[in-house]
């Protein structure tokens, strides 16, 4: 049997209140990949800008040689990875957008519109050549240079500005086909499970929701995401738990209830299955956050 390729799902965090998760200074000079032998991906929009060196972006199927003032835009859960030129190092800033709160507040969007708008901002990864697009970089320093000065309002500044920032990868997709295999066709099934990991879900569910038949639908998740449906309502659930234990004071039997368990010993075992150690000890070290996922093909980390 054909071993399944390894990919790995790094989770981010926005602060509350904001729609911009910034990853920068010098943190960001490093040596790229070139360690990892697998492709990963997020649950955010993620825009990259390179500052210095060389190497490879690979986005899906395709592969970019990078260079300084090059720039990517990469949908959530689509997967790619950046390698730095062997035995050298890049500087990569990376942000990470709150796209459906940004969508939200546009003015007399109802809910199908922002489905279609969202939809449409995650149609296409793209990797964008240094002298290209000034105006999209223009837009990306401006929301940089928010999120590092914080002044005052500055919150609302980013929300314009990424209002903006969003509107041109709207205008870079109109009259694109989707370019990355069948990931986009089962979108409203990640989108589902994020929206309603707390309810009691059906596979079947998921596949109504992308309108295929639910066999056809399992076939075509597990190709693209690497892993079973289930394995990823259990992963988001798992994520969604570790949010609540770091910022409340609930107890395990109330937080696995909130995040969708019958009952504390699935929730217990399922927490144990992915992160391989149990809830307590977790909330102990919080640090174990990082934990990797066992004995399955695809493996979850937080961030970095």
């Amino acid at each position: 049997m054909k071993k399944r390729k390894k990919a790995q799902y790094r989770y981010y965090e926005i602060p509350e209140k904001e729609v911009v998760l910034a990853l920068t200074g010098k943190e960001w000079i490093r040596e790229y990949g070139n360690d990892i032998d697998c492709l990963h991906f997020h649950n955010y929009l993620e825009v990259g800008i390179c500052y210095g060196g060389e190497g490879e972006i690979i986005l899906g199927q395709e592969t970019y040689s990078f260079e300084e003032g090059s720039l990517v835009v990469v949908p959530p859960y689509f997967l790619h990875t950046t390698n730095s030129k062997k035995g050298t190092k890049a500087y990569w800033e990376w942000f990470y957008f709150d796209v459906e709160s940004v969508i939200q507040e546009m003015d007399g969007k109802q809910s199908g519109e922002i489905s279609n708008i969202k939809g449409r901002i995650f149609l296409k990864a793209h990797y964008i050549e240094k002298k290209k697009n000034q105006r999209l970089k223009m837009l990306l320093e401006q929301i940089r240079l928010e999120c590092l000065e914080k002044k005052y309002f500055y919150e609302e500044s980013v929300k314009g500005l990424l209002k903006s920032f969003l509107i041109e990868i709207l205008r870079m997709n109109e009259g694109e086909k989707e370019s990355f295999g069948q990931t986009i066709l089962i979108t409203p099934a990640i989108s589902y499970v994020n929206d309603h990991f707390h309810e009691l879900l059906y596979i079947s569910d998921l596949a109504k929701a992308c309108n295929m038949s639910e066999s056809h639908f399992r076939k075509v998740f597990e190709m693209n995401m690497n892993m079973k449906p289930l394995d990823f309502i259990h992963l988001v659930r798992i994520q969604n738990a570790c949010n609540l234990m770091k910022w409340t004071e609930k107890s395990m039997k109330e937080i696995s209830y909130q995040i969708g368990f019958e009952n504390i010993s699935t929730f217990n075992r399922n927490f144990k299955k992915l992160l391989g150690i149990s809830p307590y000890q977790w909330k102990k070290s919080a640090q174990n956050y990082e934990g990797k996922l066992k004995n399955y093909r695809i493996s979850a980390y937080r961030g970095w």
